[in-house]
């Protein structure tokens, strides 16, 4: 599994669709992974991110308060597959001393992560596979429409970040 970081949201310019765009956390050649996602989680992972407390609870803070109150603990989370264009992730809990990997949808899982402060981790054949090296961004001409394309086009008028 390979530590990565929310680098930031934006807004894929063609689709109009939110972007999480994570990044590798450690290494020399770190490697980022997009990941396209729904507008309220875009919403929930952005008022996490500039630190913004709404007056009642989200959510994914609900989920958090719930967890918390019955004694678990959210460990990491993991984006676990993609199949198609679908990512796939798991959100892993200890209760009594039992671990529990619990499916969930990358952002959900993005969410409760920055709302329980833990580690995000992708498994190393799904940055393989779907990821690429942050210093590939800079590619000339794209011959296809791929993820570098798609981050090099993002819309300029966001300044790289969702406004929520």
């Amino acid at each position: 599994m390979v530590e990565v970081n929310i680098e930031f949201l934006t807004i894929d310019r063609s689709t109009r669709t939110p972007v999480v765009v994570l990044k590798e956390k450690e290494g020399e050649s770190k490697r980022i992974l997009l990941i396209w996602i729904d507008e309220p989680e875009a919403r929930a992972i952005e008022t996490k991110l500039r630190d913004i407390t709404p007056q009642r609870p989200m959510t994914h803070d609900l989920l958090r308060n719930v967890i918390e109150t019955i004694s678990a603990t959210v460990k990491s989370v993991c984006i676990t597959a993609i199949e198609k264009t679908t990512f796939f992730a798991e959100v892993e809990l200890e209760l009594n001393g039992h671990k529990h990997n619990i499916d969930s949808r990358p952002s959900d899982a993005l969410a409760l992560a920055l709302r329980c402060e833990v580690p995000i981790y992708v498994e190393e054949k799904v940055i393989d596979e779907n990821g690429f090296l942050e210093a590939e961004i800079k590619k000339e001409e794209p011959t296809q429409r791929d993820a570098k394309d798609v981050l090099e086009n993002m819309d300029d008028d966001i300044e790289k970040n969702y406004t929520v």
